[in-house]
């Protein structure tokens, strides 16, 4: 199915920067069946999206997604990356997110849409779905995290750090403490061999200058802030009941304890009355499972989900 690429543009509400945002869509309009919206991940863009939104928009989805304040192309300069804004930067980027929502609603009238959180975005998603109830008809939850006993004081170290060194400064401390053990189960030496088994998508990660740069004091603190929100018992009783939701994951993603955590998010939203879930960790894979050389699974699976809700 051939597609079509447009961008759009609008004020984040961040404050500080305008908000990239790029779709794919079936060239045909009659070919539109729904919408899936990805949010991307920490420190990458939506460029990483591409191939899997061609796959998608070949299934006949309109696919829209936007470079996250302080990331790819929503940012004025190269010193905001990883910087949102000085106060509750975590909540005006799910605050963007709803933005795209209504902007491909008006571009796509009628249609449901399904939203795909990746990593960072995962988080992010996870407090959407609590905020804007209405909003998602279902929800990909890709690359998550179990309730993490270090975000309290990883808020208090960035809040000290932007405290006394300013809210942009980037913290080499935080970042360790933060990932300096993903990679201890992995050969290599580039450090993110964590993200997966496929060396090809690493060398590329390290390769591009609007990935795996290291985010602000302001911007740990509001990373901290929504993992410790969206593991908190008032997110679960908050995301609606009946919502379908996919957590999807590799077995060998250090983000998600290596299965534990994402199966961890899985049990509580199964005790808190959520009566639409599915859960998948693929074996062997790492954190980008859309990344893998297996990916044509991962890509079949999102669209199936997709499909099923339609």
């Amino acid at each position: 199915m051939d597609c079509t690429h447009k961008t759009y543009s609008f004020a984040s509400h961040t404050g500080n920067t305008d908000i990239f945002v790029q779709s794919l869509s079936p060239a045909n309009p009659a070919d539109i069946k729904g919408i899936i919206q990805i949010v991307h991940g920490m420190a990458e863009h939506t460029d990483r999206y591409l191939d899997v939104g061609r796959y998608l928009c070949g299934r006949g989805y309109f696919v829209i997604m936007h470079d996250q304040a302080g990331h790819g192309r929503s940012v004025k300069s190269d010193e905001d990356n990883g910087y949102f804004c000085d106060k509750d930067g975590w909540l005006r980027l799910v605050d963007d997110i709803y933005e795209v929502t209504k902007l491909a609603k008006k571009l796509v009238p009628g249609k449901k849409l399904i939203i795909w959180g990746h990593s960072m975005g995962s988080f992010l998603t996870r407090k959407y779905i609590a905020t804007y109830k209405d909003a998602a008809d279902a929800a990909v939850i890709c690359g998550t995290s179990g309730a993490n006993p270090g975000a309290a004081a990883g808020i208090l170290i960035a809040n000290l750090i932007g405290k006394f060194k300013g809210q942009k400064y980037k913290s080499k401390m935080i970042n360790n403490i933060a990932f300096g053990s993903y990679n201890k189960r992995f050969d290599g030496n580039t450090g993110f061999e964590w993200l997966s088994v496929n060396e090809d998508n690493v060398a590329k990660y390290v390769a591009d200058p609007k990935c795996g740069f290291l985010f602000s004091a302001a911007g740990y603190r509001d990373l901290f802030s929504v993992l410790k929100d969206v593991s908190a018992d008032s997110w679960f009783t908050a995301v609606p009941k009946a919502l379908p939701m996919y957590l999807i994951s590799g077995e060998d993603d250090p983000v998600g304890n290596y299965g534990k955590g994402v199966a961890e998010v899985y049990e509580r939203l199964k005790a808190t009355g959520h009566t639409n879930l599915k859960m998948k960790l693929y074996k062997g894979l790492r954190h980008e499972i859309h990344n893998e050389k297996t990916n044509a699974e991962v890509y079949a699976d999102i669209a199936d989900f997709a499909d099923s809700v339609l």
